[in-house]
């Protein structure tokens, strides 16, 4: 994780250690996020532990192929030339969320730069 995202990382921590205050002045972070719904979504967040949580410039993974790893490799080294991509969506609201997971600076890149399924 570079600089930058960890110490966005940390004002989160921080945040949630002081009262859980909403500080809109921190830096999004790249997340994957899984609900019960069974929907695995990429996007950026400032408040992981927010409940339905808010993801910009969010992407639905439609299908991922068996070697990128599962779940967990789409934070590690994200989607391949395999994988179903959804477009792009502005702002999500996500509820019902079972798990955030974090995303590598190579997984964050594979997401930002996957084609559109079906374009």
């Amino acid at each position: 994780m570079d600089a930058k995202k960890l110490a966005a990382a940390l004002k989160i921590v921080e945040a949630l250690e002081d009262g859980g205050s909403h500080d809109t002045s921190r830096t999004p972070v790249p997340v994957v996020v899984c609900t019960d719904k069974r929907a695995v979504v990429f996007g950026y967040t400032d408040n992981i532990e927010a409940r339905p949580i808010t993801l910009t410039g969010a992407r639905m993974c439609l299908y991922w192929s068996k070697d990128v790893g599962g779940v967990f490799g789409l934070g590690e080294v994200g989607p391949n030339d395999e994988c179903k991509i959804s477009a792009r969506l502005d702002n999500v609201v996500l509820e019902g969320v079972t798990a955030v997971f974090s995303v590598s600076d190579v997984a964050e890149a594979a997401w930002l730069s996957a084609p559109v399924q079906g374009r």
